[in-house]
């Protein structure tokens, strides 16, 4: 006898088939579009970016619940946009810049990471600068996010995760109509030390049916 995982054959509404080939998602995330909202701009990052990126990156509450350390100078900051233009010239998922479209300053990051297209399924995150905190304006990023990854991106299940002392992170989520689906205990080395994190999630038919 062998054991294994068990399977049961698939349905109409639990099988999905897998659309995107790895080189049609690298097209999509070398080309990642502008997202607008109401209030936002969601744009790829630029080398010019460095002076607002640094100015929530190097705040130490921000940094917090981050997994990445606070900046503690541009050179930190330039080699992270380095990073990210670099991600999408190859075609890796990278985040988009958090742009208020009114004045056009950049305030925080939103991503889609960890994207498997064998199960159709990725993680998003994002970080804002703390003086715009309790406006609204993640749960408005996360809101655009959320319909291009299961509209242009075809995925069926989109997690986010955060400790649980982060509320305004959980709140969020929750606003999004993320669904918290339990504690995964000590689950990251972050900083030193092993952090437990929520993990939330929201799927297609979730997100459709709001």
């Amino acid at each position: 006898m062998v054991l294994g995982r068990a399977t049961s054959p698939p349905s109409s509404t639990a099988f999905r088939r897998t659309v995107f080939d790895r080189k049609r998602a690298a097209k999509l995330l070398r080309n990642l579009p502008q997202l607008t909202t109401s209030r936002l701009l969601l744009r790829k990052f630029k080398r010019t970016d460095v002076h607002d990126v640094f100015a929530y990156a190097s705040d130490p509450e921000v940094a917090l619940f981050t997994v990445w350390e606070q900046h503690r100078d541009l050179k930190t900051t330039r080699q992270f946009i380095s990073t990210v233009l670099k991600a999408y010239r190859q075609g890796h998922p990278a985040p988009w810049a958090i742009v208020l479209r009114k004045t056009g300053k950049l305030i925080g990051a939103i991503t889609l990471r960890n994207w498997s297209l064998a199960h159709s399924r990725a993680e998003v995150g994002y970080v804002l600068s703390r003086e715009y905190w309790g406006k609204g304006y993640v749960t408005e990023a996360l809101n655009a996010v959320l319909a291009f990854g299961f509209s242009e991106m075809e995925l069926h299940r989109i997690e986010a995760k955060a400790v649980p002392e982060n509320r305004g992170s959980t709140r969020v989520m929750e606003k999004a109509g993320m669904k918290c689906e339990g504690l995964l205990r000590d689950y990251e080395l972050v900083k030193g030390a092993y952090q437990s994190l929520n993990l939330y999630s929201i799927l297609k038919s979730d997100f459709d049916a709001r």
